[in-house]
């Protein structure tokens, strides 16, 4: 069934590797470019962005709802900072849909107005968008597969339903084992993982990734596998298709834009 989205924007695919900052390749420049091209459009006013690198909970998903989200990284070519707030309301109303789902916040000796600490996963996809309210999401690496999808339906009906437009980021670089030199070694199954993922894209269903083993999985790397399963459950819910942008392998690990239309 198709859903008439209200406003959710945009969803995205967009990896977070160093590289696209610091541009050390002609493919790197390239992704650059094309992450700038799709994201131009962008008139959301809250992004969510789900992040392998943030905030990580046992057996649920971490939506985090401080007043105030600060990111700092140094890179080879530059240093990055950015302060976002956060969209305290619809963090709630998304750790409130979901059964999965738990809001996490805290208060410090200043009082309420807390801030938590932005990963690089976070902050190199945002610097593409202007400055917007954010929801900040850990991505679970729990293998309830099926409970992502429904998450990802959860998400993406919440967005629709919202006041005002949101776009959904879903930052994720994809396997990490693709050279013998990377900082995880080389594994045979990063090729198969890779080239899974990108028909996934290109036919715009990822059920087939709901066949893979835990092993299959582990020894690929991907920090992208939970959370193409919630892509998954944003696409079933809204109808859209997924669409390639870009996709290349920087040195061991694989780095995909895409997004949904």
């Amino acid at each position: 069934m198709h859903y008439t989205a209200l406003t959710l924007q945009n969803v995205f695919v967009i990896p977070h590797g160093d590289e696209i900052i610091d541009h050390p390749n002609r493919e790197s420049i390239e992704l650059w470019e094309k992450i700038r091209e799709i994201t131009a459009g962008d008139d959301s006013d809250t992004i969510v962005i789900i992040s392998p690198h943030g905030l990580k909970l046992s057996d649920s998903i971490g939506v985090i709802n401080t007043q105030y989200l600060n990111g700092s990284l140094s890179l080879k070519t530059r240093k990055i900072r950015r302060k976002y707030e956060t969209d305290r309301v619809l963090a709630s109303t998304i750790a409130g849909s979901s059964r999965l789902a738990q809001e996490v916040s805290f208060i410090t000796n200043s009082g309420p107005l807390s801030v938590f600490p932005l990963d690089f996963g976070t902050v190199i996809p945002l610097i593409f968008f202007g400055r917007k309210r954010i929801v900040s999401i850990g991505q679970p690496r729990f293998w309830n597969l099926n409970g992502l999808v429904d998450f990802g339906k959860t998400l993406a009906s919440v967005s629709e339903q919202y006041e005002q437009k949101v776009t959904i980021i879903i930052s994720a670089d994809q396997a990490h084992t693709h050279a013998p030199d990377g900082i995880y070694g080389y594994a045979p199954e990063a090729g198969p993982y890779e080239d899974l993922v990108e028909e996934c894209v290109k036919n715009s269903d990822f059920s087939p990734l709901l066949s893979l083993s835990h092993d299959f999985v582990d020894k690929a790397k991907p920090d992208s596998f939970w959370n193409m399963l919630i892509l998954k459950g944003i696409m079933d819910h809204t109808g859209k298709r997924s669409e390639l942008d870009y996709h290349y392998i920087e040195h061991y690990f694989g780095m995909l834009l895409a997004h949904l239309v």
